[in-house]
C-alpha cells in the first residue's frame, strides 16, 4: 500500500461525502432496475420483514448440502407465496435470509399484512412443508418486523451494482429475526399499532434495546 493509493481513495470518498443527497418520497417500491445510483434516494414508508431458518448450519451438516438445496427451494417458494398473498415484495434473498416489504394500500395497513404473512409462513411450513419431510429434515423460522421509513439507493459493486435499504428499521428487522426462536415473530411498537384487537391478542411484551417490542409465539392459522 502506498500514499498515492490512499490519496486516490480519499478523493473518491470525498466526492461521495460532498454530494448533496436528493430524497424522493415514494408510496411503493419501484422495480429494482428503475432505481438510479448516485445522489437520488427514495424514501418509503413500509413494514420490513426479515425471515430466516433456525439452525440452518446444523441442519446442513446433518442432511448434506444437496438435500439442503431442496429445503431452500421449498422454503423460498412458500415464503414467496405467503408474501404475495398479502401484497408484499421480496427485496433481497441472501442464503436462507429473506428481506421483504409491505406498504399501506387498499388491502390494509402494512404492519397488519406483514404479521399476517409471518403467521402464514409458519402455517405453510407446518402444514405443507414439514408434513412432507422426515423429522430430521423439518425446519422452523425466526421472523422480525419493524415499521417506519426506509431509504432505497443503489450501490456500486464489483459486479455492477445492487440496491440497498439503509435504515434503522432494516437493522432492527434483522436484529429481531436473529432474536426470534423457533416459530416466533418479534415486532416493534409501530407494527403493533397497525394490528387489530384480535392480532394484538397474539402479542406479548418482549424486552429488547428498543422500547415497546412485542413477540408472537408459535402462531399459526386454524385449518378449516
Amino acid at each position: 500500500m502506498n500514499r498515492s493509493e490512499l490519496d486516490s481513495l480519499k478523493n473518491e470518498l470525498k466526492q461521495i461525502y460532498d454530494r448533496k443527497i436528493e430524497v424522493i418520497n415514494q408510496t411503493g417500491f419501484l422495480d429494482q432496475n428503475q432505481i438510479p445510483s448516485g445522489k437520488k434516494v427514495y424514501n418509503i414508508e413500509t413494514s420490513l420483514m426479515f425471515i430466516d431458518i433456525r439452525s440452518s448450519t446444523v441442519l446442513t451438516d446433518a442432511i448434506g448440502r444437496k438435500n439442503m438445496v431442496k429445503i431452500y427451494q421449498m422454503y423460498t417458494k412458500l415464503c414467496r407465496k405467503a408474501i404475495n398473498d398479502y401484497n408484499g415484495v421480496i427485496l433481497q434473498i441472501v442464503g436462507d435470509g429473506i428481506l421483504c416489504a409491505f406498504t399501506n394500500d387498499s388491502t390494509g395497513n402494512s404492519g397488519q399484512r406483514a404479521v399476517d404473512a409471518a403467521i402464514t409462513i409458519n402455517t405453510y411450513i407446518a402444514e405443507s412443508m414439514n408434513s412432507l419431510l422426515n423429522s430430521d429434515w423439518e425446519i422452523s423460522c425466526g421472523i422480525g418486523i419493524r415499521t417506519g421509513h426506509v431509504y432505497v439507493t443503489r450501490l456500486t459493486t464489483d459486479n455492477g451494482s445492487e440496491v440497498a435499504y439503509p435504515s434503522d428499521i432494516t437493522n432492527y428487522a434483522s436484529k429481531f429475526c436473529g432474536l426470534a426462536q423457533k416459530n416466533q415473530v418479534i415486532i416493534d411498537a409501530k407494527t403493533h399499532e397497525h394490528l387489530d384487537r384480535k392480532h394484538k391478542g397474539y402479542c406479548e411484551p418482549y424486552q429488547t434495546s428498543l422500547q415497546n417490542t412485542y413477540i408472537i409465539k408459535e402462531a399459526t392459522w386454524e385449518i378449516q
